[in-house]
């Protein structure tokens, strides 16, 4: 299985990196990700989020993805690759600290991403 690349329509999408971040307002489990197309070169933000908030035994999640420009992709990807414990949202790393800032929220500090070009990502068997 893979994850569908928005540019060619392939099962060829792959998160090349990933970082969880602490919980919010909204969500439970944050996790931004760098996907990368191993067909097409084409580059995007994953932002998963999970929240159990609400009635008993449910849960509710998104999988968005973002358009990137290549080099902001590979300079967020080396960004997160800094952090020693990327699966630990609470993790004190330089990282996590410049994406958790109380009076800014994480997304205004990632450049080269076209927030107005959303799209669902999706699994598909390759």
């Amino acid at each position: 299985m893979g994850l569908v690349c928005p540019a060619c329509r392939q099962a060829s999408l792959m998160i090349a990196a990933r970082l969880e971040l602490p919980p919010d307002a909204r969500s439970d489990e944050i996790a931004i990700q760098v996907l990368s197309c191993s067909r097409c070169d084409a580059k995007a933000l994953g932002i998963y989020e999970e929240s159990r908030r609400g009635a008993l035994d449910s849960e509710s999640w998104s999988h968005l993805g973002y358009p990137m420009e290549p080099e902001a992709a590979d300079a967020l990807a080396a960004r997160l690759a800094r952090c020693p414990h990327p699966g630990n949202a609470h993790c004190g790393c330089a990282t996590h600290r410049s994406l958790k800032r109380p009076e800014q929220d994480w997304r205004d500090s990632l450049r080269g991403v076209r927030w107005d070009e959303p799209f669902a990502v999706r699994y598909e068997r390759a």
